[in-house]
């Protein structure tokens, strides 16, 4: 006959099996995309698309880990935001840095440790952009202007944070530099490139 401890050992891993099979399937993360806040119509033949990227060595990058990396995320947004309406002229994207790095922190070690669920890593997300647009202007001569935009968001995660946590936080970090460049840009090109700005 099965002593009570076998019956609560047997108990035990019935009711953790059972919670593994009821979790739910998580959905996937949304893409990043610009389509609902319509076109910057340039007064320009050509919209350039230029990977200025260098990672720095010595730290983790993580960026690639997004289900829309940074890099990816500005692709996106140069398609979808900035369309050319001219004859001459042109615009050109820099992306100079677009990077989430993993920053491992300090967590409680010994018996208080195992009792502890310290934040034990900060992802740190950067994104620099610069946009310059070159067309001549009426009565001879031509324009050229630039604006950049800089925006950066920190998430930290605990111990125990699974892998399915860690890549949705590197993922809406992702999401959030690019909401935060896509609104100062919107504004940087109508303020520094007006000339180009057709609407």
């Amino acid at each position: 006959m099965p002593s009570r401890r076998s019956l609560l050992l047997a108990a035990a891993a019935a009711a953790a099996l059972s919670a593994c099979q009821s979790t739910p399937i998580r959905p996937a993360s949304r893409p990043i995309d610009f389509t609902s806040f319509g076109p910057i119509v340039m007064n320009s033949a050509a919209i350039d698309f230029v990977d200025a990227t260098r990672p720095a060595g010595g730290v983790v990058h993580v960026e690639q880990r997004a289900s829309t990396p940074p890099i990816e995320a500005m692709r996106r947004w140069t398609a979808e935001r900035l369309q050319p309406a001219g004859r001459t002229g042109a615009v050109r994207v820099t992306v100079r840095d677009a990077s989430i790095i993993e920053v491992p922190l300090p967590t409680t070690g010994g018996i208080k440790g195992y009792f502890t669920n310290d934040q034990a890593q900060r992802y740190e997300g950067r994104m620099e952009v610069e946009v310059t647009g070159e067309a001549p202007v009426a009565g001879g001569g031509s324009f050229h202007g630039t604006t950049k935009a800089i925006a950066t968001h920190t998430s930290t995660v605990p111990e125990n944070a699974t892998l399915y946590d860690r890549e949705a936080t590197i993922s809406e970090i992702s999401r959030r530099l690019a909401e935060e460049i896509n609104a100062r840009l919107d504004a940087g090109i109508r303020k520094d490139l007006t000339p180009m700005v057709v609407r």
